[in-house]
């Protein structure tokens, strides 16, 4: 009787066991799934800021070549108004 007893325990536990294995291979995949859906998302979204910071990269050269060029021509300016005045050129020693 005990035998019997033992075999049945067994056949429940290992029921039991098949059964929560399945429920966990199910629950394993839809996790699965939607960490895939958030990775997809994530690329999507990096792709987006990856894009918004190649336009303000071409926007800040863009500005920046610019000033530079309005810099050189102040400075050109400013040159000849010296000069117009009298100034010498400077010693680069000094």
């Amino acid at each position: 009787m005990d035998l019997v007893e033992s075999a049945i325990n067994a056949m429940v536990v290992g029921l039991v066991g098949l059964a929560l294995a399945r429920y966990g291979k199910g629950r394993f995949e839809a996790v699965e799934r939607r960490i895939d859906r958030l990775e997809q998302r994530m690329d999507a979204r990096f792709s987006q800021v990856d894009a918004r910071i190649d336009g303000v990269e071409q926007s800040l050269g863009g500005r920046i070549d610019g000033v530079e060029r309005s810099i050189d021509t102040m400075r050109s300016d400013l040159t000849y108004v010296a000069l117009a005045v009298g100034a010498r050129p400077r010693d680069r020693n000094a």
